[in-house]
């Protein structure tokens, strides 16, 4: 439950869940973060199984000692996907997996497909957070059976990102963790010619945060951007926002671009699958790498107050398909589908 999109996404939902259903939470290991006292606090039931290493085989077993008490297993996110598909094998349970991304590193090397065709067929449903993630997970694995995949958008709980009254401060925000499939470095480089009036924020944390921090170092720029790590206050720091910023390589879906839009505040993303088709007219795009064009974009809404007021009213409309309580209503159609077929398959 580090910080990151899927987390803050089951942070959010599972609390909700647990009013119709009776839902637990393993994680392989305790980080400490926000999103697990959050859960935690809201008197869920937490597993932690306190692996050393998460890409341990051992955490199979761990795993396969919890599984034995629940009725249906929803997986989010590697390596969680492998070990719980080899922990229930024997076992009578219902694994539903969600796949959060358009692209991994593993897609990379031909030889996992045979691996992840396998791994995935342990799975009864299959949910993609986007229609480009579905088709994307679909030709790897080569699967022609459509109904084991389906897309059901991810969702964002909008209530806590009212900021009706609040005067933004001049800021750029991106919340993300830093990993290879998020770009912070073109946005970095942006800001080089971005309304020298403005900040960088750049809240979370992770494995390439350094080399970012070497970088806005490099540029000069490191008096202009606060790298603020992990916060559980995300929320309060994109109401005080003038623009967000999602700057990927590739997404899924792109939940803090909802976030933004929920909160009123223009989006300015990278042109890619998933997050393209989630923002879409509601806010700007840009080629990925490409950071001259991403800062016109940006000073393009500084300058603009019109198209800033119009972006902001557009992307504010959007962010309301994208609800966790559609979302949650969604999932418990198809648990409650899944289970009835499970079911009546067991009679034959």
């Amino acid at each position: 439950m580090e910080i990151g999109g899927a987390q803050r996404l089951l942070k959010d939902l599972i609390p909700i869940q647990n009013k119709s259903n009776k839902v637990g939470l393993l994680i392989l290991r305790s980080v400490g973060s926000s999103f697990e006292k959050a859960v935690f606090d809201s008197g869920i039931k937490v597993y932690n199984i306190n692996s050393s290493n998460i890409y341990s085989p051992v955490n199979i077993l761990r795993i396969r000692k919890v599984l034995k008490d629940w009725d249906i297993v929803h997986v989010h996110l590697f390596p969680a996907l492998y070990w719980t598909a080899l922990a229930s094998t024997g076992l009578d349970k219902v694994l539903i997996y969600t796949e959060h991304s358009t692209h991994n590193k593993r897609r990379n090397r031909p030889y996992f497909r045979p691996i992840e065709k396998w791994i995935y067929s342990r799975y009864k449903k299959i949910i993609c957070i986007s229609d480009e993630t579905k088709d994307n997970l679909g030709k790897w694995l080569r699967i022609e059976n459509g109904d084991r995949l389906v897309t059901i958008n991810n969702g964002v709980d909008l209530s806590k990102f009212d900021s009706a009254g609040m005067q933004p401060e001049n800021i750029i925000t991106m919340v993300s963790r830093f990993a290879p499939a998020k770009d912070h470095a073109t946005l970095i480089r942006a800001m080089k010619w971005v309304d020298s009036d403005y900040r960088l924020v750049l809240a979370g944390d992770g494995e390439t945060r350094a080399e970012c921090e070497k970088l806005a170092e490099a540029e000069g720029l490191i008096d202009r951007i606060d790298f603020l790590g992990t916060r559980s206050d995300i929320a309060e720091i994109i109401k005080r926002s003038y623009i967000g910023v999602q700057s990927s390589k590739w997404e899924g879906f792109g939940l803090t671009a909802v976030e933004f839009m929920a909160a009123g505040k223009p989006v300015v993303c990278s042109d890619v699958p998933g997050l393209s088709n989630v923002v879409g007219n509601a806010g700007l795009h840009f080629k990925v790498g490409d950071s001259g064009h991403l800062a016109k974009l940006i000073n393009y809404l500084i300058q603009h107050k019109d198209s800033y007021s119009d972006y902001s009213k557009r992307g504010y409309e959007r962010s309301k398909k994208f609800s966790i309580r559609h979302m949650n209503d969604k999932y418990s159609d198809l648990y409650n589908t899944v289970i009835q077929n499970h079911h009546n398959a067991q009679k034959r």
